[in-house]
């Protein structure tokens, strides 16, 4: 048994690695829902136990020819697990409750199939002398591992395709999975497809890592840091630069505490998403600061946005200042925020004179 502890660092020396860094990057702050925290530790989890599974399994394979039953359950755990941790990255990924619903219905058929199959002989099953053997639906484990990766692989491509880099760094972690259990079924290599499972668990954490960095961590929106790089990276397609300032936000904080300050970020960060019609990235760029990038749009277009984002917004009770520019002429990006800035900030001096703010049932603390 001390040689197989030893094989056990062997075999999977890769996959401990891959998930003691998964550890250790879910242990920081990522600023992802505890729910799905939760579910990628379940996962890391289960992969680590399916090493022992699959060590074990390996031992009494090789090493004995007792308890056939026992080496039975492993089997099925080694199948099951897997798909199990594929269907949990699907539906930490995709949100649809019915269709995550019909994911885990499926595997529960397959589980079904797979634990009386000792006795009905349908997928494999292991003989009183310890022989495993497979039987008409031998491939079954691997058909279903495959469907589950085309899934994620389309979960993958549907969710992420406005991300290119995201989606290729996403795409290959899949598709490695895809490749192993191909050559799992063929009997090329043998238990790998935790270890592919891993990396790809690695991938999507360090995809979190990476898109949390570009977020605003209370509206959800792309941060500062995101809104200089996406000007010096879109600079040649931008066409507008509309700039935003929530009014009333210090005395919203003064007399009614941060948290309704905070309160009055969100709904005005959903009022400005709710947008649709056109092509534009929106900012929370500093307190009550938001900025738009507008691509491929008219100044009839840049107008139309800031209607529509003028009235979400006065409809949940707040109000903004909008000041835009045209991206037609050889403006540096220094001038086109600048630009953009002035004429919001003589919106928001127009807003102050005209005393519209008198108006307004959150600053006056009416309701």
């Amino acid at each position: 048994m001390v040689e197989y502890i030893k094989l056990y660092f062997q075999w999977h020396i890769i996959l401990l690695v891959f998930l003691g860094l998964s550890i250790i990057i879910l242990a920081t702050d990522l600023g992802i829902e505890r729910k799905e925290k939760a579910k990628l530790s379940s996962i890391i989890g289960i992969i680590f136990l399916l090493t022992i599974v699959h060590t074990v399994e390996r031992y009494l394979c090789e090493e004995t020819n007792d308890y056939p039953n026992f080496r039975f359950v492993l089997t099925v755990i080694k199948y099951i697990g897997p798909q199990l941790i594929l269907c949990l990255l699907i539906t930490t990924i995709l949100k649809s409750k019915k269709i995550n619903i019909s994911i885990f219905i499926l595997l529960g058929i397959e589980f079904i199939l797979l634990s009386t199959s000792q006795f009905t002989h349908l997928v494999y099953y292991i003989t009183p002398n310890n022989v495993f053997t497979r039987s008409y639906l031998g491939v079954l484990p691997f058909a279903f591992s495959l469907l589950y990766l085309i899934l994620f692989v389309i979960v993958i491509a549907i969710k992420f395709k406005s991300e290119r880099f995201e989606l290729v760094f996403l795409l290959a972690a899949a598709l490695l999975c895809v490749i192993v259990t191909i050559l799992e079924a063929l009997d090329v290599i043998s238990a790998q497809l935790n270890t592919a499972l891993g990396s790809a668990i690695l991938f999507y954490e360090i995809y979190l890592f990476y898109v949390n960095s570009k977020k605003d961590s209370l509206t959800g929106l792309l941060n500062r840091h995101s809104f200089v790089r996406d000007l010096n990276n879109y600079d040649d397609k931008l066409t507008s630069l509309i700039s935003i300032d929530l009014n009333g936000l210090k005395t919203i904080n003064d007399t009614l505490g941060h948290a309704a300050g905070d309160e009055a970020l969100i709904t005005a960060s959903k009022a400005f998403a709710q947008v649709k019609e056109y092509k534009f990235k929106l900012y929370r760029v500093g307190g009550d600061e938001f900025n738009a990038i507008v691509f491929n749009a008219t100044e009839e277009d840049v107008k139309r946005i800031i209607q529509i984002m003028n009235e979400n917004i006065t409809k949940s009770g707040y109000s903004a200042s909008f000041g835009y520019v045209m991206n037609n002429e050889n403006y540096s990006l220094d001038d086109l925020i600048k630009l953009a800035d002035s004429v919001m900030y003589e919106a928001k001096k127009n807003y102050y004179q005209s005393g519209d703010y008198k108006r307004n049932r959150f600053i006056n603390n009416e309701e």
